[in-house]
Formats: structure tokens, sequence, C-alpha cells
């Protein structure tokens, strides 16, 4: 799917949660469920116009809610059955990993989001996949409480001094540096943002990633001789990119595997394709880090500013 105006919350961590659910259920309501997982995922990794791919995956959004309520209903008399009957403990319903009757509502809400997104719609989607998936929905570190207004401040008075200002001269300088340093922060905040989500993402991936290792099966031991390399190259990439990523995994997953070291080949090179090369940063790095290559983009802005005055020894710019 293309970068829609409007950005679709947490796509990546939904599918992961989707991709799971086939394991979890069986019989012909499973087989229908994985059916409209698939072509889900498809629709979401198609290129094409955006307003028609949301309205295509919420229709199979839509078809996928009927499946899950029609297995939750069908589990509910199974387990109600079982009570009534001879030593009747309820057993655990089928796909009680993840709550179905959960999910359903999540979807429902993600359809209406599809098909008339609202930041209120938006935010609500983004909390309940978050609790569906049982982890808190990372908030990105501010950035004034990485003291980025204060570094800008001082890094403007250094340059000063470095080009030769001083005075009244100097204060005029670190002013007009200060306001035209105002897009770059704009550009922090959003880079902040962005992080914090791509750092959920890639937990995710990670704990998916786990999930199959620690099977212990003969896949699973497969996929840990790349697991390093693996998240490495997906905690690497813009979240466009690590949607894409779980899309192939989750696609891997439901795919049966013969020769699990071929299986596992096909899966990296599906991967790397997708991924592309390394474009960003871990977003997992400490706050030490963040902070330190935000004050290394603000110094290199703010020469760069400094250099354009035509000052090097030169005066003030015209306005």
């Amino acid at each position: 799917m293309t970068a829609p105006a409007t950005p679709v919350p947490n796509l990546a961590a939904l599918m992961a949660a989707l991709a799971q659910l086939p394991a979890q259920v069986t019989g012909r309501e499973g087989q229908a469920i994985r059916g409209h997982v698939e072509r889900l995922a498809q629709v979401l990794g198609a290129e094409g116009p955006d307003a028609e791919l949301r309205a295509r995956a919420a229709a199979e959004l839509e078809q996928l809610i009927a499946a899950v309520t029609r297995f939750t209903a069908a589990a509910r008399t199974r387990k109600a059955a079982a009570a009534a009957g001879p030593g009747g403990a309820p057993g655990a319903a089928p796909g009680a990993a993840i709550d179905l009757g959960q999910l359903a509502e999540s979807l429902r809400t993600f359809v209406e989001f599809l098909r008339a997104p609202t930041q209120a719609n938006q935010a609500q989607v983004e909390q309940m996949v978050a609790t569906l998936e049982g982890f808190a929905v990372p908030r990105p570190v501010p950035l004034d409480e990485l003291r980025i207004d204060g570094t800008v401040e001082e890094l403007a008075i250094e340059s000063a001094r470095r080009h030769g200002l001083a005075g009244a001269e100097a204060r005029r300088a670190v002013e007009r540096m200060k306001r035209e340093i105002a897009a770059l922060v704009r550009q922090l905040e959003a880079r902040a943002q962005q992080d914090a989500s791509r750092a959920q993402t890639a937990a995710e991936m990670e704990r998916l990633v786990d999930a199959v290792v620690q099977t212990g099966t003969p896949l699973g031991r497969a996929l840990a001789a790349e697991r390093g390399a693996v998240l490495d190259a997906f905690r690497r990439v813009d979240l466009a990119h690590m949607a894409e990523g779980l899309r192939v995994f989750g696609a891997w997953l439901s795919t049966p595997a013969g020769d699990v070291a071929a299986h596992v080949a096909t899966f990296r090179a599906e991967l790397a394709r997708v991924l592309g090369p390394p474009a960003l940063g871990d977003p997992g790095r400490s706050e030490a880090e963040r902070r330190a290559d935000f004050e290394r983009d603000i110094r290199v802005a703010v020469d760069q500013i400094f250099r354009g005055t035509g000052r090097g020894g030169g005066g003030e710019p015209g306005q």
C-alpha cells in the first residue's frame, strides 16, 4: 500500500497479530480465516491508489470479522456443551492465545478508520492493537526532555564565536539562528515520533522471531542461526519497509516447510528484497545516543546557516 495521506496506525503490529491467528484456529472456520488473512496481506502489500486499497482492505477485514465471529460463536457452543457434559470442566476455547472477541472489535475499529479516518479512531486503533498485542504503546521521547532548545542556543553561541562574532552582533546572529533552526527542530520531533513507532515494531518482530526459535523445531533451530542478521536488518529501515517485512514474515509462517534450511534461505532472500539496504539507525539506541545524533545534526545545520550569512568574515544577511 502506498503511503497514505493519513498514516495507517500500527499496521505492522496488526498484521503480526493476524499472522499468528491461523495457527490458533483449526477446522473449516480456521481455513476460512487463513484465507482472509492471506488476502488481506496481499492487499496491504499491493501498489495502487490509496483510496482504492483502503476500500479493498476494509472489505477484506469485514469478511475476516465475520469469519472470526462465526468461529468464536462455534467455540462458545462447544465450550458450553463440554461444561454441561459428564465431568464437565470447561476447557480452553480454541484461539485462547488471542482474545478473538477483542480481535473482532479491533478489526471493526480498523475498518471504520480505513473508510473514514479521524484522529479519534486512529488513536483508538493504536490503543486497541497495543492492548491486543499485550504491550504498552511506546511514546516518543519529547524533545524538551532531550534539551534540544538549550542545545540549539548553546551551539549557536559556539558557532557565533567561531565565526568571529561578539557582543550585540553575536546576540542578533544567535536570535536569527534560533528562528531559522525552528524547521530543523520540527523535523527532529517527527523523527523522534518515527523512532518510537519503529522501536515498537522492531520489538514485535523480535518477539515473533523468538516465538518460532523457542519452539525448538528444526525450523526454529534453522531460524535461530539467522536471528541476529534478520533483526538487525529489520531495525534499520523505515516503517513502510518494516510493514513489508512483517507481511513477508507472516506469509512465510503460513507456508509449509519441506527443507527447513531452504525455507529459511527463501525467507532471508525475500526479506532482503523488501527491506532493501539499511537506511536508518537502530531505533532502540539509548537516549544518550539519540541526543548525540540530534546535537550532531543541529551543529551541522548551525554552521551551514552561519556560512550562508556570508560572514565567515562577512556581515548581516539581507532580510
